[in-house]
């Protein structure tokens, strides 16, 4: 048998002054006499207590030397040559990406590598190293260079797939430097074989672990929406990457209420795409394949798209003709404008809604509309209840020039000094804040009221120099930037996991939240550089909030989807190719180590737990006489 550390047999030498203290121990015990005639029996027993008498049968004995022995081999390391990778230091890459929570074989694709990465740490022999990467949208080196075992359970313990594809060339990077390291340095790859081609070649041995036996999988890959004469048209495809015909249910969901539910037969590699027309503007379309057994792979199996109706803002310009109001609004970013002259009906808010109203030089509906409010040279109102009281009309330059303006966000870069103004109107408004205010009153205001934003400009822009000063376009971005926040980031319409997010704020916006599929919430302060959100591993629908001095509101949605065939066929590979080699499993002939003197000490306590039993309770090696016969035996049995 090979030892790892053969000079701790050594240790074995300890046994013999065990024995020794054995031989020289004295062997007295108390007996109880009727008479001093026995008293002769002292002589006999100094003669029993001579040192260096003959070592006689001790049960006691026996067992120590045994716990020694064991403990000693124990130190030694025994080892049984094994069927194995682990021959030399490695570099394991672990595939995480999104093909590895397919479910063929179970757990998951991804638990039975870890089970195999723990395989190879059981058997890394003495004085090799591991080091360990997980390959994902972002490879990460979990363990560098190490021999703790420990760690390395740990580390795999802890890992998770992700949800979208692995980056292959950055992980074979971090393996290159990693091997250089070692003298004799073998690469494991343990994945389902979805690595690109062109990859370089490893600087070392490379060993490819296969994982999974099925390829069979339906998914969701493509879910979009435009805008038509007609309405919104929806379009949906349906992928089947497997190699046998696949029937499944598709549900589609609007705003969280079912839509429409279809079967869908999908030939072996083909793709059905299917289309609706939706009369109504939808926020939120949700598709959704049904369960199916032959379906190893889920998390393609959903896909979510927010339409643009739901994030852009729908303004409503109730005007006579402001030519300076209608193209600021015709080039405001985010601003979908809507023109409606005074005579003209009002609009119904429940059937046909907005989410900005700009009412210039015009009286107030009745009821107001439960939306955010932009109020251009008030008239006098005869709403019970209403927003404002309208007085007088103020003329004179020393009565509209304005002599205080707060510092607020909302007149960032605005410079009110060059602003002249003909004539204003008093209003009074005492749920807002007054921003600009001149000699006659209240110049620009605002507030919230029932749950929506206002904003006042007490005069006519016709009636000022406003609209000619470069101050214009500014002051009315901030405004109806703050009115409905435009966009706090401008995303593609196809958002895969891993993709950065930028985060630009509006005017007057501090801090963003964003809530993400799993319910958790990440949460940032704006400051002078544009925020960058990364944490997009889920997919699903992402909601964010953003937050000023007035308190939080809704500032968008996004979706995140897999929609990678490369993750989504995942059909496994008998070999990759690295380089221009074409890397098969690992050879039959590999020898690894397996250690096996845990065991040794799990025995040696055990022996060490009967050893102080029977000293404490007392046994004897049975007497046995030297001439066995038959009474002797049936005495024993009957006793």
């Amino acid at each position: 048998m090979p030892f790892l550390a053969p000079l701790s047999l050594l240790f074995g030498l300890i046994a013999v002054p065990i024995i020794i203290m054995y031989m020289l121990r004295l062997r007295r015990r108390e007996v109880t006499v009727s008479s001093t005639m026995l008293w002769q029996k002292l002589v006999r027993d100094r003669e029993a207590n001579a040192p260096w008498q003959k070592l006689k049968r001790n049960l006691l004995l026996f067992l120590q030397l045994l716990i020694l022995g064991l403990m000693v081999v124990a130190l030694a390391r025994p080892f049984l040559r094994v069927p194995s990778l682990v021959n030399r230091s490695i570099v394991v890459l672990l595939d995480g990406s999104a093909s590895m929570q397919a479910i063929d074989v179970t757990p998951s694709r991804f638990d039975v590598a870890k089970e195999e990465v723990n395989r190879l740490i059981g058997a890394l022999g003495s004085g090799h190293q591991m080091t360990l990467i997980q390959v994902g949208q972002t490879p990460r080196v979990l363990a560098a260079a190490t021999t703790d075992k420990r760690l390395l359970y740990d580390m795999v313990a802890a890992a998770n797939p992700e949800n979208g594809a692995a980056d292959w060339g950055a992980a074979f990077a971090l393996a290159a430097g990693a091997a250089q390291g070692f003298q004799d340095a073998r690469v494991i790859i343990i994945s389902d074989g979805g690595i690109p081609s062109g990859l370089p070649p490893l600087p070392a041995e490379t060993v490819y672990v296969p994982v999974g036996i099925s390829g069979e999988n339906l998914a969701v890959s493509a879910l979009a929406t435009r805008e038509t004469e007609e309405g919104v048209q929806l379009f949906a495809s349906v992928t089947n990457l497997g190699e046998r015909v696949q029937s499944t249910l598709l549900t589609l969901e609007i705003d969280g209420v079912l839509f429409d539910a279809r079967q869908v037969d999908v030939e072996s590699g083909e793709t059905v795409d299917l289309s609706w027309t939706l009369v109504e503007q939808p926020v939120v379309i949700t598709a959704r394949l049904g369960d199916n057994p032959e379906d190893f792979l889920l998390v393609d199996n959903q896909a979510t798209t927010v339409h643009e109706a739901g994030v852009s803002n729908r303004t409503l310009i109730i005007s006579d003709g402001n030519l300076f109001l209608e193209q600021i609004f015709a080039v405001l970013p985010g601003i979908e404008p809507f023109k409606l002259s005074v005579e003209a009906e009002f609009p119904e808010p429940e059937t046909d809604p907005f989410d900005l109203y700009v009412f210039d030089g015009v009286d107030l509906p009745d009821p107001l509309p439960p939306a955010d409010l932009l109020i251009l040279n008030p008239l006098p109102s005869q709403l019970e209840n209403g927003p404002l009281t309208v007085g007088e009309v103020i003329t004179g330059t020393q009565q509209t020039a304005a002599i205080r303006l707060v510092d607020s966000p909302l007149l960032q870069f605005v410079d009110w000094g060059g602003v002249n103004i003909r004539q204003m109107r008093q209003v009074e408004a005492p749920w807002a804040e007054t921003l600009v205010e001149a000699a006659g009153g209240p110049l620009l205001m605002i507030g919230e009221r029932d749950g929506h934003r206002l904003a006042i400009l007490t005069f006519d822009l016709r009636d000022s120099d406003l609209p000619l000063q470069v101050t214009y376009p500014i002051l009315m971005a901030n405004l109806t930037n703050w009115l409905t926040p435009g966009r706090v980031f401008d995303t593609p319409d196809t958002l895969r996991p891993g993709d950065v997010i930028p985060l630009a704020p509006p005017a007057g916006v501090t801090a963003a939240e964003i809530t993400r599929p799993d319910g958790s919430v990440w949460a940032a302060e704006f400051g002078e550089d544009t925020l960058l959100f990364t944490e997009t591993d889920q997919t699903g629908l992402y909601q964010v909030t953003i937050m000023d001095e007035t308190g939080s509101r809704a500032g968008g949605q996004f979706a995140i989807n897999l929609f990678a065939l490369e993750e989504s066929t995942i059909l496994p590979a008998d070999a990759v190719v690295v380089g221009a080699a074409e890397i098969q499993s690992g050879s039959e002939d590999d020898v690894g180590q397996r250690e096996f003197w845990v065991w040794l000490v799990i025995v040696a306590l055990i022996v060490l737990m009967i050893e102080w039993w029977i000293f404490h309770q007392g046994a004897r090696w049975p007497s046995i006489p030297r001439t066995l016969n038959l009474e002797w035996l049936k005495s024993k049995l009957t006793n």
